[in-house]
């Protein structure tokens, strides 16, 4: 074997020999990863990937697509790459080739002051890193004796067209308070997925006007994206109007003559108590991994997130809290009747939470009952905590 040469940034040249690699061991067919995930694989992007070459061949991968959430308030938004497409050739793995390619995306993201990166995969594979599970999704179980077999309104429900519809989808989904947020483009590069069919309520009666008065928040335009693949399909991307919702999975379920429609659901989100309506079973789970590049600029991204939910809480007390990652700069949230500010941490102070990067991971973003011992005694974190966000399973890199 000769020497590794990387990690390196893949050069266009190189980009469909890396897809080879990637398609061998994730899509089983020429093209497959290119085309379920056409965000993450953009020809024009090689800059998103990192390779280790050797015996003059690619044999090591991983991509870190940029990706910008929303926070929930108007503008605020905090950069999180996604980490994905993590393949060693069988032949070349026990080189520490997946170690050092991380290492080369985190050194990266320091230097573009990237504060967040994300994941899905082996908790325990990932920990080692720095990542550790967030968030919560809702996973509902459907099926057509959820609505009788009666498929609502269905002369209302159109197949996806991006000509007729794109901008409307597109609109739907930048209300989100909660999102990835994309252009115009990046939704029909989205819902142009190989492996997504999308359905669409036009809104209003069975002519698709809108009934006069209506409130467009419960009869307007709807939209639900959903896998292809087998009898039993899932719901990665759905929004607008409460009726266009309900017509939309009715009409899905008899139309497709599904087994089970799953549907993956923000607990917070204004639709939710219509998917949990009809619902059959029900779980909750953690939603992504984290790892906090950056504790101040999360924080700093988040502090009109943490400001709404303190005041929405209604309590009048003042104070602050003091937070650290073990061995990095600590980060004072100072809050009272006004609001909050995220401000650098006290030298030669103590803080008054101080953990690993998991753990702190848990305590801001984690399910409730992670690190509630740590949220407990302090009004901020109790009620603020822990923050919102959500990825799309249809941006999933």
């Amino acid at each position: 074997m000769t020497d590794a040469d990387g990690p390196r940034l893949a050069t266009p040249e190189e980009f469909s020999e890396m897809m080879g690699l990637l398609d061998r061991y994730f899509a089983y067919e020429r093209g497959g990863m290119q085309a379920s995930l056409p965000f993450a694989y953009d020809p024009d992007h090689s800059d998103y990937h990192a390779i280790i070459v050797e015996d003059d061949r690619i044999v090591s991968h991983i991509g870190a697509v940029p990706q910008t959430l929303s926070t929930g308030v108007d503008g605020e938004t905090v950069e999180c790459w996604g980490i994905g497409g993590v393949a060693t050739d069988r032949r070349y793995r026990g080189n520490g080739y997946m170690s050092q390619l991380l290492e080369f995306w985190f050194d990266r993201m320091a230097d573009e002051d990237v504060p967040l990166s994300d994941l899905s995969g082996n908790r325990q594979r990932y920990a080692h890193f720095g990542y550790e599970n967030v968030g919560t999704e809702y996973q509902y179980k459907l099926t057509e004796r959820s609505f009788d077999g009666d498929a609502t309104a269905s002369e209302a429900v159109v197949g996806y067209d991006a000509d007729t519809h794109l901008e409307t989808l597109h609109e739907i989904h930048e209300a989100e308070p909660y999102r990835v947020v994309r252009d115009l483009d990046g939704t029909r590069t989205v819902l142009g997925q190989r492996d997504l069919e999308t359905f669409v309520y036009g809104g209003g009666g069975a002519d698709g006007d809108a009934d006069d008065g209506a409130d467009a928040s419960a009869n307007g335009p709807a939209y639900v994206s959903l896998t292809r693949t087998s009898r039993s399909r899932t719901i990665e991307e759905f929004g607008g109007s409460k009726r266009g919702l309900e017509t939309l999975l009715s009409h899905v379920l008899a139309l497709l003559d599904l087994n089970e429609l799953t549907a993956r659901v923000p607990p917070w989100h204004p639709l939710e108590p219509i998917v949990s309506r009809h619902s059959r079973f029900w779980t909750a789970r953690p939603h992504r991994k984290f790892r906090i590049n950056d504790l101040q600029d999360v924080l700093e991204a988040f502090e009109g997130h943490l400001e709404e939910r303190w005041l929405e809480s209604g309590r009048s007390g003042e104070g602050s809290v003091e937070l650290a990652i073990a061995g990095e700069q600590s980060v004072r949230i100072v809050y009272g009747p006004d609001g909050v500010s995220v401000e650098p941490g006290s030298d030669g102070r103590e803080p008054d939470i101080e953990c690993e990067r998991t753990a702190m991971s848990s305590l801001l973003f984690g399910m409730h009952d992670r690190c509630a011992h740590l949220r407990a005694g302090d009004p901020l974190l109790e009620t603020a905590l822990p923050l919102r966000f959500f990825v799309w399973a249809s941006e999933h890199v």
